[in-house]
Order: structure tokens, then sequence, then C-alpha cells
């Protein structure tokens, strides 16, 4: 029988390594592991006992701007372009804004529960450190294609699956992603993450990209350059 995938959702995950520790590059990877968990003791801690700390609601959410991140952000855009490539997409065409950017941190038994970032357009994570029993990250569908009646993919009824569990069959795919890793999807795509099983943290670098278009002149729905956006005097 032959099978056709209609429409998937493509993950982009390029391991990036740590760019920078040259000569002028900025922090190191320890410095900058330090740099993060100092965010994290100067805040609020989490508000649940197993939600990992995420510095976007904390006060730390424009970290792009901060030039210990600099080399990283830059190694980020070049991971992001060469995305567009893979998705067959003309990158000079486009302009491409990092709008919010973050640190999550998990320690033992926390994780990040089920989300979307819905006000950007696409979201990375990258990994700065990776335990070895880090949880991972988990991409979810609310309304899986391939489920021909409600909840048939749920993990309670796991004894009807006699077959190997994957994104055709499945409403979650686990994606396996170790230490300098960059994940790259559409910010509409629901995720969370496992628990964290390993007594050193997972710190990993969360960003969101819009996405406008340099010359929008004819082409209706990209975003157009946010320099020929007018403000509300008042508000």
């Amino acid at each position: 029988m032959k099978r056709v995938d209609v429409f998937p959702t493509s993950v982009f995950c390029a391991q990036l390594g740590f760019p920078g520790n040259g000569e002028g590059d900025g922090l190191s990877k320890a410095e900058l592991v330090e740099h993060v968990l100092a965010m994290r003791e100067r805040s609020e801690p989490p508000t649940a006992n197993i939600a990992a700390w995420t510095g976007d609601v904390r006060g730390f959410e424009f970290i792009h701007k901060d030039p210990a991140f600099a080399s990283l952000f830059a190694a980020f855009e070049a991971a992001v372009m060469a995305y567009l490539e893979a998705l067959g997409l003309d990158g000079a065409q486009l302009s491409l804004y990092f709008t919010r950017s973050w640190a999550v941190v998990a320690r033992a038994g926390e994780r990040v529960n089920r989300h979307a970032h819905l006000q950007s357009h696409l979201s990375t994570a990258y990994y700065l450190q990776k335990p070895a029993l880090g949880g991972r990250i988990v991409l979810l569908s609310p309304s899986p294609p391939n489920e021909f009646a409600p909840g048939l993919f749920e993990s309670r009824l796991n004894p009807l699956f006699k077959g190997p569990r994957d994104g055709t069959n499945s409403n979650n795919v686990i994606v396996d992603v170790a230490e300098g890793d960059m994940v790259i999807f559409p910010s509409r795509t629901e995720h969370a993450t496992e628990p964290h099983d390993s007594p050193d943290a997972r710190i990993t670098i969360v960003s969101d990209i819009v996405v406008a278009l340099k010359d929008s002149t004819g082409k209706e729905f990209l975003l157009p350059e946010p320099a020929h956006w007018k403000q509300f005097s008042k508000g």
C-alpha cells in the first residue's frame, strides 16, 4: 500500500555547538550559563514547584539585546535563514526580527507545560546546557489529521496499537535534542517538555521571530516592514 503524507509540519533541528569562544566573542559557555542562572536568582521563583523558570515573564524577555548573547544570536540568524531555504523560500525578500527572547531553566522535576507562541511567526529553542537526562521537547497537535475518532491517539488507548507510534498515529512527537542543538518551528505549533530528570539544570535560549516583506507591493498576507507602520498618537 502506498502512503502519501499530506501537509506535514517540518521541524528544523541543527547542531550549532557553542558559537564564539574566540577572542572578542564575549562570555564563554560556562560564563553564559552562570549569567543565565544569575537571572533566575535575581527574579521571583516559578509559581509552581514543577514549573521551569521562564525569563519572558520575569523581566528578562529581550536577551537578544544583551551583548553577552551576541555570538549566539548571530548563529541563530544563520540557522533560521537555512530553515527558510529548506522550505524553498527566498530569504532575500524577507526581513526577520527577534521580537522577544529569554532563557528557560529547568531543574530536577520541573517541566514546561503545553503552550504555543501565537504572537510570532517562528520560534526557536537552543540548548545551551542539556544534561543526558534532561527533558526533551514535545510537539503536539490539538487535532491530529489522522485521528478519525475523537481521542483515538491519546495514550490511554495505547492497547489498540500494535505498531510503533509516530507522527502519523499520535498526537505528539518527541524531538531528541542534544546540547548545542537548535530547534526551529512555526510559532503556532503547540509544544511542551518532558519532566527534567537530571540534578544539573537544562538551560534553553528561546526566541520569537516576526517575518516581514522588504517590498510588500502587490502582496497581501505577510506583514509590511515596521518602518511603514504608524503608532497611535494616544494609547
